[in-house]
């Protein structure tokens, strides 16, 4: 689905089964960003042939942060020309969480090559200048990338529309998500471009997600830490 001239959109909407949005920004060299579950590849494929897009065409993928949903599909670029990038964080955490997730779901995770680790400052690809900025909390490594010429905040599972990352997973922090929340709402975004559910688009509505965001992640945050008091 394209959103911008040179940006595409593939929204995950099973009720059933999870996995990430995928995004695409076309051009000179052509990026994906968050490939998703390996097993749900063909999905992604049969979307982006509609609109006149294959993987073989694919020169970049970036990966917002370290968790199956949104990484196990760099494996289909393996064997190719393909460079893919994430943070050095995020590439050590998928490697000592493997073993966790695969006891956890019975499932076995696929191996991956990473040509580049990332780390946070201007990305240029294909004349395209991609700020990337760090943002764990959610995820060791967390990532997310600012499109500077589009004004497209691609945040990963930092922000949604409405919502926030999960901090109860391992490895995550609310004081450091909290922090990156902040980071991110300085940034001048005309499109949120979430890892899950709708993206939001207008200066002002994008603006005011991120103030209702930090509302409900203060409120979520007290909740807990009263949650967890201890009477004497």
């Amino acid at each position: 689905m394209k959103v911008l001239p040179n940006l595409y959109f593939y929204p995950w909407e099973s009720m059933t089964e999870n996995n990430c949005n995928t995004f695409v920004i076309k051009g000179k060299t052509n990026i994906l960003i968050d490939p998703g579950h390996y097993h749900l590849l063909h999905e992604l494929q049969r979307k982006m042939t509609g609109d006149g897009l294959s993987f073989d065409d694919i020169d970049l993928v970036l990966v917002t942060h370290p968790h199956p949903d949104h990484i196990e599909g760099i494996a289909y670029w393996n064997s190719m020309d393909t460079v893919v990038a994430i943070h050095k964080e995020a590439h050590e955490f998928i490697e000592k969480y493997r073993s966790f997730w695969e006891e956890a779901t019975g499932k076995t995770m696929p191996h991956f090559n990473v040509d580049i680790f990332l780390k946070e400052g201007t990305l240029r690809a294909g004349g395209n200048t991609i700020q990337v900025i760090y943002t764990p909390g959610h995820a060791p490594g967390s990532v997310c990338f600012f499109w500077e010429e589009s004004k497209v905040l691609f945040s990963g599972d930092v922000v949604f529309a409405q919502s926030f990352g999960r901090f109860d997973l391992p490895g995550a922090d609310p004081v450091l998500l909290l922090q990156s929340l902040e980071k991110l709402v300085s940034l001048d975004v005309d499109v949120l471009a979430p890892g899950h559910g709708p993206i939001i688009q207008g200066k002002g509505a994008v603006k005011e997600n991120f103030y209702i965001v930090l509302g409900l992640f203060q409120q979520t945050v007290m909740k807990s830490m009263q949650n967890n008091e201890t009477t004497l």
